[in-house]
């Protein structure tokens, strides 16, 4: 099996600007489609065109881990303010203080980095040793029969089910492992207004009218328990390589 990643960029005010990105595990006599579908999506995004494209195709050696795929539930809220709520009383509800989740807030926001940021669910701090690149989740895939029967779910639920199915494959592998105790993610598409939270307790739960119409702000912030092994969490979410079943 091989790990086919894309990410797409734009210099911007003498920086990068992450523009698109795409990844999954794939057989050999797949790769050719799939990096036509990705160059696709890197050109044709919403965001702009990127002057950068980088592809990278590489062998997997070690075994896959089977992660089961969580759950999918929804809360359809009618502003920003009622799903900012929601998203708080549902995070305190695992224990995650209000500091926390008000910086979480505040990266995902302000920060425009490319990866997520690692949150002490306590306290507060930052804990990715990178703050501009923060920490990529890679090398997953959810297994073909299992993305079939639950893109028959929520294809009546969901405008853009492939973007679902992506944003669940990596909320699974992030909530399988034991430091992590919830992810909030905010989609930096300026046209896609749903985004999710995510733990053991209450699966993937995809919420309505996160952010406005046009707003370029958005990440992902993952809560993590203490004390943790910072750099062990780091490899696991960047390097393991994770099918979801």
């Amino acid at each position: 099996m091989w790990s086919v990643r894309m990410r797409a960029s734009k210099k911007q005010n003498s920086k990068e600007k992450h523009i698109s990105g795409a990844e999954g595990i794939y057989d050999y006599f797949q790769i050719e489609k799939v990096l036509k579908e990705y160059l696709k999506r890197a050109f044709e995004h919403s965001k702009g065109k990127p002057d950068k494209i980088v592809l990278t195709i590489e062998k997997i050696n070690e075994e896959i881990k089977r992660v089961p795929v969580l759950p999918i539930s929804n809360y359809l809220s009618n502003s920003t303010d009622e799903s900012s709520k929601f998203i708080k009383d549902k995070l305190k509800s695992l224990g995650i203080s209000e500091k926390a989740i008000n910086i979480a807030f505040y990266v995902i926001n302000n920060c425009h980095m490319r990866g997520a940021t690692l949150i002490d669910a306590l306290t507060g701090e930052r804990l990715e040793k990178d703050k501009e690149r923060g920490v990529r989740v890679s090398r997953i895939q959810m297994e073909k029969s299992k993305k079939i029967r639950i893109l028959r779910k929520i294809r009546n639920i969901s405008t853009q089910p492939l973007r679902t199915i992506e944003a669940l494959t990596i909320a699974s592998k992030v909530i399988s492992h034991h430091d992590v105790i919830a992810e909030l993610c905010i989609s930096d598409n300026p046209d896609y207004t749903t985004g999710y939270i995510a733990s053991r307790d209450f699966g993937y739960l995809r919420i309505t009218n996160i952010k406005n119409k046009g707003q370029h702000i958005g990440g992902r912030a993952f809560f993590i328990k203490k004390p943790c092994d910072i750099e062990a969490l780091i490899e696991y979410l960047e390097r393991k390589p994770i099918l979801i079943v």
